[in-house]
């Protein structure tokens, strides 16, 4: 009866058909479910596909033409956009020329380019011809502090003011730009270092008074709700995921933007340079580790003489520790004298900096002298005061981390004579934070407790699942979803060549789950894929209408591809 019953409620809901062919069948009850599925979601397909003249009628070769044509017309609008803004900038010239105001200006101009001696000082030249300045001139580059010196507040009124490095101006200094500007973009990483009194200070590098902390510029604009907040999510610069893994969970809440290399060696990623029997000489008046800036100098002649068009950058934990470093640069130089002019200070290619100056800077390789460690030959009881790393107060100890070890584009190489292992327990929230990037860069990068929350579940990935299963039973090595943001690459085939290295052979995008979340055509269809081709990937796409229409010519297609790159190499 009970059957019966259920039987009558499923034939009013309209499965009559359904059930009738289901007693034909062979299916097992485990399956019927399945069965039901399969067949409304064919129906649903058919039912969208014919409302929708573009998605019955989708080429997958027709579709990527036309996604090349928009990728090239997408590219060439920034070139036509600079020849057309160099002809504004003419038109408006030769306009203002016109003008009764010009004849004069331009007159004081000349005459003033004539003296040997005697010229009027720039405030008063800008004061005075404010117009002839500005328009032939539209765009300054300036610091704060030099706007205020040379352009007097009445005289001109910027269209735009634009702040860069925004959380390392006072925001004092910022007041006299803001007051000439109509509009104010203020751009700059609240997880990076504030003003402070670093470069006033006289104290060591490791003494425990507290730092002055300035007000800037970035922490006041979310005070000001005129203020629109956007966020800068992609991140180019790390040529290795590795590179950015870390600050984007521990400070960046998973929220930028990172792609994988498909190559994994030793010249990109983060590495860890232990140094053996480095002392710290914390009681000395030095306050240096002699062992560690010998091992940096040795590195320094390693990095040359194996990539010596790379850009190179030392990074220390101390004033002190920089100046032991350029000491046994300079001895080293004496026999290995081909480095010398890669080693300039000022130098383009390579820079030795205490860490409250890198900010702004990148390099190829970083290596990081951390300095710290055991203050005697016993190596017991580590003093975990980290110096400049400890300072708690507006987390400036985490800042300076985050700006360390995000200044290199191929390579991080941290070099110190303590182990993640030698951090005590319970020794606060910034020696817990060091103790995990050390562990961290010991793994090369792979030991980092993913916090990101994937969002994409499971029931949204049939369609990438289906061509895994497809890959791997015709003996391919398969990856899922490779790399660490919220973007990842849905496939990737492991070259069979170098299993040990896990390098990657093909990326594989298809229009599923991650394609849909990427909110415009130009990060779907251009940006991202120009990335990862900049980073060596070979990449191929599968469209689901075409998959789902005629899934074998699909699967041939591939099998194709991939075999005929494997036969190039």
């Amino acid at each position: 009866m009970d059957y019966q019953q259920i039987v009558r409620q499923l034939e009013a809901i309209g499965t009559k058909d359904f059930l009738s062919k289901l007693r034909d069948s062979n299916f097992l009850p485990n399956d019927w479910f399945s069965v039901l599925q399969k067949g409304v979601y064919e129906n649903w397909l058919r039912h969208i596909h014919n409302d929708n003249l573009e998605l019955r009628n989708f080429n997958q070769d027709f579709h990527e033409r036309k996604i090349n044509e928009f990728s090239e017309k997408d590219k060439q609008q920034y070139e036509v956009a600079i020849e057309r803004l160099r002809q504004l900038h003419v038109k408006r010239w030769q306009d203002w020329l016109t003008q009764a105001e010009a004849v004069q200006q331009v007159k004081s101009f000349k005459d003033e380019s004539k003296k040997q001696r005697g010229q009027q000082k720039i405030r008063q030249f800008i004061k005075n011809a404010p117009q002839l300045v500005t328009i032939l001139k539209p765009c300054w580059l300036m610091s704060p502090l030099g706007v205020s010196q040379y352009v007097d507040a009445e005289a001109v009124e910027f269209d735009v003011v634009i702040f860069d490095e925004a959380s390392q101006i006072r925001t004092e200094n910022a007041v006299s730009s803001i007051m000439r500007a109509k509009q104010l973009i203020v751009v700059g990483d609240n997880q990076q270092l504030p003003p402070t009194s670093y470069f006033e200070s006289t104290a060591s590098d490791d003494s425990n008074d507290e730092e002055e902390v300035y007000e800037n510029l970035l922490d006041e604009c979310p005070h000001l709700s005129m203020m629109q907040e956007f966020t800068l999510r992609w991140h180019y610069r790390s040529q290795d995921e590795s590179l950015i893994a870390f600050s984007n969970q521990e400070f960046y809440d998973s929220k930028l933007i990172s792609f994988p290399n498909p190559v994994k060696d030793v010249s990109r990623g983060v590495h860890f340079h232990p140094v053996e029997g480095g002392i710290y000489n914390r009681g000395g008046k030095r306050k240096d580790n002699i062992r560690e800036a010998e091992e940096i100098a040795k590195l320094v002649v390693q990095h040359f003489q194996q990539y010596p068009k790379q850009t190179l950058g030392i990074i220390t934990s101390s004033k002190q520790q920089a100046k032991a470093i350029w000491e046994q640069v300079n001895r080293i130089s004496i026999q290995h004298p081909e480095i010398e002019e890669f080693c300039q200070d000022n130098s383009d290619k390579f820079f030795i900096k205490p860490i409250d100056e890198v900010q702004g800077d990148e390099r190829d390789v970083i290596f990081l002298s951390f300095g710290f460690g055991f203050d005697n030959e016993k190596r017991d009881n580590l003093n975990h005061n980290f110096g400049y790393f400890s300072k708690i107060q507006q987390d400036l100890g985490r800042r300076r981390l985050n700006v360390a070890i995000t200044r290199a584009k191929c390579k991080f190489v941290l070099v110190a004579s303590i182990k993640s292992e030698d951090f005590g327990a319970e020794k606060g929230q910034q020696a817990a934070l060091l103790k995990e990037y050390f562990a961290y860069a010991q793994s090369c990068g792979q030991k980092l407790d993913e916090k990101l929350a994937d969002e994409v579940s499971h029931s949204d990935l049939h369609f990438e699942e289906d061509i895994y299963q497809v890959l791997t039973e015709r003996g391919y090595a398969v990856k899922k979803r490779v790399g660490r943001s919220a973007y990842p690459i849905d496939l990737v085939l492991i070259d069979n060549l170098k299993p040990e290295t896990e390098e990657y052979f093909l990326g594989i995008i298809c229009d599923g789950a991650t394609y849909r979340d990427y909110p415009t055509a130009r990060d779907r269809d251009r940006l991202r894929q120009e990335v990862l081709q900049k980073l060596g990937w070979r990449i191929y796409r599968i469209w689901s209408r075409e998959w789902n229409r005629d899934r074998d010519t699909q699967i041939n297609r591939l099998v194709k591809y991939i075999e005929n790159l494997r036969n190039q190499k």
